[in-house]
């Protein structure tokens, strides 16, 4: 069964899930599908050990070549993606006994924020997830590219609050460019 068979809506799942945990290994032996129903397929991500990397250099979607991802996300997934908060999905898991490292927390933030904004722009699951992903193994990501050019805006010592606010004008700047 090829992916042409999933449903644009289980595809916009997996792509919601992946940009928000910088999932940095997904691949079709990673998504397991089901049928309920009435012959309804399901999609099941699993593997999700190489999830809220320290940094963005490894992050890879086999569904960005999928159409599904060249399709806009529908309004109720971009409500749902307006409802995510990455500080309280962070202290759920604190509460639960994970104490995310700094740099994972991060990423957990900036990728929150990059599927925020880009899903309030209409930009594509496509559009947002190449964001996040190398064209090749030298040439870095836009998201690595915003994340350095962040870092080099801020001083030394600056509060994680201010580099991130750096971050997001920075990735306006760059969504902006690629609005439709």
């Amino acid at each position: 069964m090829g992916p042409r068979a999933f449903p644009v809506d289980e595809v916009h799942k997996i792509t919601v899930l992946d940009i928000r945990l910088a999932n940095a290994d997904r691949h079709a032996g990673n998504i397991l599908v089901s049928k309920e129903g009435e012959g309804q397929l399901v999609l099941i991500p699993i593997d999700h050990g190489y999830c809220l990397p320290e940094n963005f250099e490894d992050c890879t979607f086999d569904w960005l070549y999928w159409p599904q991802a060249k399709i806009s996300y529908s309004p109720d997934t971009i409500d749902y993606i307006r409802s995510l908060d990455a500080e309280k999905d962070i202290e759920l898991l604190k509460f639960h006994g994970w104490n995310l490292p700094l740099e994972c927390a991060r990423t957990l933030r900036i990728s929150t924020m990059l599927l925020k904004k880009g899903a309030e722009r209409g930009l594509t699951p496509f559009i947002i997830g190449s964001m996040m992903c190398r064209e090749t193994l030298k040439k870095e990501s836009v998201m690595e590219q915003i994340v350095q050019e962040a870092q080099e805006s801020v001083l030394p010592g600056t509060s994680e609050a201010a580099f991130l606010e750096a971050v997001s004008m920075i990735m306006d700047r760059r969504l902006d460019e690629l609005s439709p």
